[in-house]
């Protein structure tokens, strides 16, 4: 053991001769003994003589950046590696006001800084190290503010104060990593340089969003306002601003001035009887003056939304809404007490258009039905749809007054519940 702490004790003394002379660290980093040019580089300054040496900040900073790229170096270590660099190179210029040594190589360290942390964040994001790749992201970002507040230019590339690949991957890596608020602070900087294009209108989008989620008018409106300036073709500003409106009649009146504009988007149409739906459907004790209108702006809004549909949804609705109608025509009838020839005839009058409106809704329903059926497997809410559906079909055939119908729809009910 003695012998052992001896040898320590003559390795640390040859590392502390090193430390002393700033020539054989450089050496040693020439070589690409980076990690015993580090230890001799921190021994260096370590001495208070040579806390002031700029020369010996420089050295730091190529050590600890060069010794980051070294593949035994893991990304966190790596990262730890550039923030030393970056701190030493800066103190460099401070103790160094004619900035030799930075002249000489053309700031060029300050260059594949830069590029380093953009390069370990595109790893760490491809590895899904999300954190990781924001604080990488974010430190590229602070590099090159550096570069540009120091007037410093290179001939190989030419940074610009907005460098959009960087602050969207930063926008994306801290969506990724769950910082919602610092990724729409990335976002926020594209959209106050006005990017545009095809591939940054999810900029606009998300931030539209988000202050719409905050509750922030001001800058939802403002962001509202690019939007639209920079993709007038685009509706989803329309749709953010549907989300403002809380009269009913003024937002119905607002998806119609939409679908006029727009007359083949399924979601437009779609939503626009959803909200017709609702208002007649979901409060019955509060049924609106001009329910008829609305009934028959539904019918042609679920007719419009069917043509456009892939899927079922708008069919569905259909079938709800027809039933609904019928039902109302059913109990307006029951409601109808008198025995005088106009009672008889209104009576009659509104079983007739409930039976007529009942014979449109199998029709709707059979194809809901249908298409459930071809499927794989469903879902709850499919379930619970085909379920609702063949209800329908049992009570409008007990109507009817067909057994064997009534008999087939229930037996195929009791599969599903």
């Amino acid at each position: 053991m003695k012998q052992f702490f001896i040898l320590l004790t003559f390795l640390s003394a040859t590392l502390f001769t090193y430390g002393q002379k700033l020539d054989d660290i450089t050496a040693l980093m020439n070589k690409q003994q980076y990690k015993e040019a580090k230890a001799g580089i921190d021994q260096y300054l370590a001495n208070a003589k040579n806390a002031n040496d700029a020369d010996a900040w420089y050295y730091k900073g190529r050590i600890y950046n060069a010794l980051s790229t070294d593949k035994s170096v893991s990304g966190t270590e790596a990262y730890q590696d550039k923030l030393e660099a970056f701190d030493a190179f800066k103190k460099a210029q401070t103790l160094d006001p004619k900035e030799l040594r930075f002249k000489l190589e053309q700031y060029l360290s300050y260059l594949d800084l830069y590029s380093g942390f953009y390069d370990l964040g595109a790893k760490d994001f491809n590895e899904k190290k999300f954190d990781a790749s924001l604080s990488a992201f974010e430190k590229a970002l602070e590099v090159k503010d550096y570069i540009l507040a120091k007037n410093i230019t290179f001939d190989q590339v030419t940074l610009h104060p907005l460098d959009t690949g960087l602050v969207m991957n930063a926008a994306i890596a801290a969506l990724q990593a769950n910082k919602e608020d610092v990724s729409m602070k990335y976002f926020q900087q594209m959209a106050d340089y006005n990017v545009d294009g095809e591939s940054n209108l999810q900029v606009y989008q998300l931030l539209a969003d988000y202050y719409e989620r905050k509750k922030d008018s001001d800058k939802l409106q403002a962001i509202l306002a690019k939007g639209r300036k920079l993709y007038p073709k685009d509706g989803y500003w329309d749709e953010i601003d549907l989300k403002q409106i809380k009269d009913k009649p003024a937002l119905l009146a607002k998806y119609r001035e939409m679908i006029v504009k727009d007359p083949n988007n399924f979601g437009l149409n779609y939503n626009y009887a959803v909200e017709i739906y609702n208002l007649l459907y979901n409060k019955n004790d509060e049924r609106p003056a001009n329910e008829e209108e609305l009934k028959s702006q539904l019918t042609e809004a679920l007719k419009n939304s069917i043509k456009l549909d892939t899927t079922i949804d708008a069919t569905v609705l259909m079938a709800n809404h027809l039933y609904n109608i019928a039902a109302d025509y059913g109990n307006a009838a029951t409601l109808i007490k008198g025995t005088k020839p106009e009672d008889v005839k209104k009576r009659n009058d509104l079983n007739k258009q409930s039976v007529s409106v009942m014979e449109e809704c199998i029709g709707y329903c059979n194809s809901g039905i249908a298409y459930y059926d071809k499927l794989p497997s469903l879902n709850g809410r499919q379930k619970s749809n085909e379920i609702i559906m063949l209800g329908y079909l049992i009570d409008i055939y007990g109507i009817k007054k067909d057994p064997k119908k009534v008999a087939e729809y229930e037996a195929k009910r009791k599969t599903l519940m």
